[in-house]
């Protein structure tokens, strides 16, 4: 199947619609966002979790995207749990409340979709290169995220050594009720970047046992150009799209 990627629409009607158009263009059987397409205007420094906010004080309402993005396969980002937890249930209208519940990671095909906030990035603050923890990062072949509002393809080859039993520490590891539990998070493992150009395919990994994965972070929607990625599962590639 091939898919249209998104994530960090961040309440962007306009964006939504540049890449629903994009891809209607290319044609996706699927358009699939990872989490962010709201804006919760409250920063975390404020985020009191023993208090509950006025509505518009919380996220702008946009009847009319909420609208659209019900239609859409998505999974919950940060922005959206900050969302939930500063409104009271009561105060949700009916067309933001299916937009604040699901899950944070799911299926998109053979890959493994996730916002990324799940992830702990290491940067250097001298060159600006990031790159995802591997211990954080699930041991599957194929592993889409968004996050960091960056484009980018990482390799991670993983250590041929056992890792000990012990508790799950980070969220894509342990999961949640009711969505998928991957394994090998907590792994050590490599980290290499693979360069990237805009509309050139990348081959990924889309099948096959350990000890590599790949992480895509699909770059952000908000803006213009708006990033997404174009997901050809029966190919193996992935293409980084601008709208």
């Amino acid at each position: 199947m091939r898919y249209a990627v998104m994530a960090d629409l961040h309440g962007k009607r306009k964006a939504l619609r540049r890449v629903l158009a994009a891809a209607d263009e290319v044609g996706v059987d699927e358009v699939v966002c990872l989490g962010d397409y709201l804006e919760a205007k409250v920063p975390m420094r404020r985020h009191d979790p023993g208090r509950f906010w006025p509505l518009d004080e919380v996220v702008d309402p946009d009847p009319k995207l909420w609208a659209e993005l019900a239609d859409l396969r998505r999974i919950l980002g940060n922005q959206e749990e900050r969302i939930r937890d500063l409104l009271a249930p009561e105060q949700v209208p009916e067309l933001l409340a299916p937009l604040l519940s699901g899950v944070s990671m799911t299926h998109v095909d053979c890959a493994v979709g996730m916002h990324g906030h799940q992830i702990g990035w290491d940067v250097d603050p001298g060159s600006g290169s990031f790159s995802p923890r591997a211990r954080d990062v699930p041991a599957v072949p194929l592993v889409l995220v968004g996050h960091t509002h960056h484009r980018a393809v990482f390799e991670i080859r993983w250590s041929a050594e056992p890792e000990p039993e012990r508790e799950p520490e980070s969220r894509a590891e342990s999961g949640r009720a009711g969505e998928p539990r991957f394994p090998g998070a907590g792994r050590s493992g490599a980290v290499r970047s693979v360069p990237v150009v805009s509309g050139v395919p990348v081959p990924v990994r889309v099948a096959g046992p350990d000890p590599v994965t790949v992480v895509v972070n699909v770059g952000p929607a908000i803006g213009r150009p708006s990033n997404w990625l174009f997901f050809d599962a029966d190919r193996g590639e992935v293409v980084f799209e601008e709208a």
